[in-house]
């Protein structure tokens, strides 16, 4: 049988070393998905030029050849009872020896190789049920069935000749290109290699999908180009869908919860009226106690400011209304606080008054509160 050498792992070529190598004498020739996996690693082991020199550490092979000329294992190559595999080889390319072990770890098959002398170990497992076909289990070829059509049942034995190949490419990233880099074989590409004596060199790189060599990068035009946008977007991007960031929140009260702006309580203030606006009037009382912008408990104290459904005299609403008094402290009606009128005649605190509102006599400022509203004459009182 000939090698066909323009791909060393295509399922063709690797199903004819696993034939070559499987010993005729003794049946079934493959007992489990176990032997199926080390018979294939050691197949891709003869397609890069390894020869097999010993089963194991200290066993040995005489009359070694070339992975061309395949020979057929030792019969007790599968013999372990446990599933668990020992090949070592020898290259060409190489002063070292090489023992590649395939161990049974539960429902998996675990690769290991070492370059003997350089003490690294390389290894990754597979689940032999996810690239075999467990039913065609135990194998034997029938004798009646040449050297293309035995090859051609081993690749049976597999669920596809990709899911063949899948394995094989495994056992060249993490086996080969690891343990032998560099390796040099017709139809076997060091692609690892390859990229990194690329960069070492600087030499050129491969160019960008839909640009031809030679061909200089042209920037990313959002207008003109279908390709997606850089994925690293520059600061500050403006994406015109982007939510509005978020207005400051007064400097000491706690920042609003992340929620819809149901009651505006982040809108600025500013509109109608500003501070003295009547629209404002019971502003504080959409806010428990202790909560909200400028809210007295926070603020240390109780002082001016209003906002609430009940104005009092100090509210901002009456700012610029106060008389020609001092506007000092009334020990009966303490700052912050609401005073309600018990009778005809009975007035603000001391001080408030204005010339759009006459004073009378009696109530503790001697003369009508202030009207803020205006315009009912000049004892009208709301």
């Amino acid at each position: 049988m000939s090698i066909n050498h323009g791909n060393v792992f295509s399922a063709v070529n690797l199903s004819e070393y696993m034939y070559q190598s499987i010993p005729k004498e003794s049946t079934p020739h493959l007992k489990n998905p176990y032997d199926a996996i080390a018979l294939l690693s050691h197949a891709c082991m003869l397609a890069v030029g390894f020869r097999l020199v010993g089963l194991g550490e200290d066993h040995k092979i005489e009359g070694t050849s070339e992975g061309s000329a395949a020979k057929p294992l030792p019969q007790q190559w599968n013999s372990s009872t446990s599933d668990d595999y020992a090949f070592r080889y020898a290259h060409s390319q190489s002063s070292l020896q090489y023992l590649l072990k395939i161990s049974r770890l539960g429902s998996k098959s675990v690769v290991n190789c070492l370059g003997i002398g350089d003490d690294k170990v390389r290894t990754f497992d597979l689940k032999p049920k996810e690239f075999v076909s467990e039913s065609s289990f135990p194998f034997t070829i029938l004798s009646s069935e040449g050297a293309s059509e035995a090859a051609l049942s081993i690749r049976k034995t597999f669920i596809s000749a990709g899911r063949m190949t899948d394995a094989a490419s495994l056992l060249k990233i993490h086996i080969l290109q690891k343990v032998a880099p560099g390796l040099q074989k017709e139809g076997y590409e060091d692609s690892a290699h390859a990229a990194s004596q690329n960069r070492e060199q600087g030499g050129p790189r491969r160019p960008e999908p839909g640009r031809r060599e030679g061909e200089e990068a042209t920037p990313y035009d959002p207008l003109r180009d279908d390709r997606s946008p850089p994925l690293a977007q520059p600061r500050p991007y403006n994406d015109p869908l982007a939510a509005e960031p978020r207005r400051p929140y007064p400097v000491g009260d706690f920042p609003p919860p992340g929620f819809d702006d149901e009651y505006e309580i982040n809108r600025p203030r500013g509109g109608l009226g500003g501070e003295r606006r009547p629209l404002n009037i019971g502003e504080r009382d959409l806010y428990p106690p202790g909560l909200g912008p400028h809210d007295p408990l926070r603020a240390g104290g109780f002082g001016p400011g209003g906002g609430g459904m009940h104005p009092t005299f100090d509210d901002p609403l009456f700012a610029g209304r106060r008389g020609g008094g001092d506007g000092g402290y009334n020990g009966q009606v303490p700052p912050g606080a609401r005073y309600d009128p018990i009778g005809p005649g009975d007035g603000p605190p001391q001080g408030w008054g204005g010339p759009r509102f006459p004073r009378g006599g009696g109530g503790l400022g001697g003369g009508a509160p202030p009207n803020p509203f205006g315009g009912f004459g000049g004892n009208d009182f709301i």
